[in-house]
């Protein structure tokens, strides 16, 4: 199992609901790793991707506190 993760200074792991930095490598490092894998997300972040879709070529694993939530192409595992 891999966690990939950018955490800023105060600890934040967002900015504005987006990521906190715009890194072609980073991209690029994450596509590679996660490609025909599976990754496990939150609601907000893949509501944060282009179109709030999962990612392609993927397992998308999503967890939500929203028992009504829903989302073609992702496992949604509901907490409570």
């Amino acid at each position: 199992m891999k966690l990939i993760v950018a955490v800023a200074r105060n600890w934040a792991i967002g900015n504005n609901g987006g990521l906190l930095f715009d890194l072609p490598d980073d991209m690029a490092f994450f596509k590679d790793t996660t490609l025909n894998k599976v990754v496990v997300m939150g609601k907000n972040t893949l509501l944060s991707f282009p179109g709030g879709k999962p990612l392609k070529n993927r397992t998308n694993i999503v967890l939500t506190t929203n028992k009504d939530f829903s989302e073609e192409g992702c496992i949604i595992c509901h907490s409570y």
